[in-house]
């Protein structure tokens, strides 16, 4: 019986979200949401930060190559723009602040940095 029970806590914390989510007021942010949700749902950003990185690689292998990659000695590496932003929130000294990070406009990271400030 301790056996089974072990196990079951054993499944069902493999199988926990590491996903975070911020909440704003009476509304939840989660990774996977656009630029313009977040924005709808906890207002302007105390701070904001965007940078353009080029990485190589596709993000979908399968994915059509544009016309010019089709030349002899097809797979080039494919190198792709990513905007990355980052959006800080300030709440106050009583509540943690949360760093936003969006690629290409979608919430991919959330992560508190300490305690606000007013």
């Amino acid at each position: 019986m301790k056996c089974r029970a072990l196990f079951s806590l054993l499944i069902l914390a493999a199988s926990a979200s590491p996903a975070l989510a911020l909440r704003c007021g009476t509304n939840l942010v989660a990774e996977g949401q656009s630029k313009f949700d977040v924005l709808q749902r906890c207002g302007e950003p105390a701070y904001t930060d965007s940078h353009v990185e080029y990485r190589s690689g596709m993000s979908n292998p399968l994915a059509p190559r544009p016309l010019d990659s089709l030349e002899p000695g097809f797979p080039y590496p494919a190198v792709r723009e990513v905007t990355v932003e980052e959006w800080v929130y300030n709440f106050g000294p009583t509540q943690l602040m949360p760093s936003l990070v969006f690629e290409n406009g979608t919430l991919i990271k959330i992560r508190t940095l300490g305690y606000g400030r007013y």
